[in-house]
């Protein structure tokens, strides 16, 4: 068991170190692809359950190897390697194609927000016999406008609607762009959404940091008015 452990100890150390990397790239605003730094599998489980569950007739030999010792630490790198967390969606609103242009305007204000499961239930795992419980929290959303410009939201719920008041800004996170995209296309809006993964074993507590990031377009462009 020495190897496996040998094994995990530098599979987490490398992932700690990329999502490090990642999250300083997010915080930066610097316009690099933070999704670049990417996370790499944990070794598999060396075979301890399905030698456990050989049954009375198995040969001596076949007996389940003793559970490797492993800290609470590394029990729960495994356990939350195996959550299912959904990247928030990107939404901006008003939508471009609800006005007749088909476009957003330069200046006008934009309201941000993100769909998906954003509060997830807290779960239970278990992990070379130690029980798991983790609790996912969303902490923020940066968003990378494509033009140069960020937003930093921790309330990312405050959706747009048509009985909001024409110009109004979202109370809890907007952007007015200063610049057209067109002629020449449209934004790239990327939400990176930061996690913070809570994990208690057996009176031990830490937290893993979680990094999601998900994109949409949005053409904008100048609205000319005719003074005759």
């Amino acid at each position: 068991m020495n190897a496996y452990r040998e094994k995990l100890s530098a599979a987490i150390a490398a992932n700690k170190a990329a999502t490090n990397a990642r999250g300083r790239c997010v915080q930066s605003g610097n316009g690099l692809n933070c999704g670049r730094f990417q996370t790499t599998a944990l070794p598999g489980d060396p075979g301890i359950r399905q030698a456990a569950n050989a049954g009375p007739a198995a040969p001596a030999a076949a007996a389940a190897p003793a559970a490797p010792a492993i800290t609470p630490e590394q029990a729960a790198y495994i356990a939350s390697a195996r959550l299912r967390l959904t990247a928030p969606e990107p939404t901006i609103g008003p939508a471009p194609e609800i006005n007749e242009w088909g476009m957003a305007a330069v200046g006008y204000p934009l309201w941000l927000w993100a769909e998906g499961d954003l509060d997830p239930a807290p779960v239970s795992d278990s992990v070379f016999d130690l029980a798991v419980s983790l609790d996912a929290r969303l902490v923020e959303v940066v968003f990378d406008m494509g033009d140069g410009g960020r937003v930093r939201c921790s309330d990312v719920g405050t959706r747009w609607s048509r009985s909001v008041e024409p110009g109004a800004k979202s109370p809890t996170c907007g952007y007015a762009y200063q610049e057209p995209s067109l002629p020449n296309g449209s934004y790239t809006v990327t939400a990176n959404a930061v996690w913070a993964v809570d994990w208690a074993i057996n009176g031990t507590t830490g937290t893993i940091p979680f990094y999601q990031s998900a994109s949409t377009q949005i053409p904008v462009g100048e609205l000319q008015v005719l003074v005759r």
